[in-house]
């Protein structure tokens, strides 16, 4: 049987992390091109500083709710949907 691998946030793969990379380089040219600092998108949906942080850094998987609640704070009406599917 295989080993079962410990339960992580950290990205397992190199396409994982380069999937999370894509997803905080879109977050952080929507929030430059708004003009907004990372304070204001961190109040906005509700997160912390270091999380939107680590988004931009592709450093943790963050839940789906919480870039949901990042992707409406930018404006996307879909919120994950519309971030994920935008430009």
């Amino acid at each position: 049987m295989k080993a079962r691998e410990k339960n992580t946030s950290t990205p397992r793969s190199q396409e994982e992390f380069r999937f999370l990379k894509r997803i905080g380089q879109r977050i952080h040219k929507r929030l430059n091109d708004l003009n907004k600092p990372v304070e204001w998108l961190a109040w906005e949906s509700e997160t912390s500083r270091a999380t939107v942080r680590r988004i931009f850094d592709a450093d943790r998987n963050v839940g789906i709710l919480t870039l949901d609640r990042v992707a409406r704070a930018l404006g996307y009406k879909d919120g994950v949907v519309g971030l994920l599917n935008g430009p």
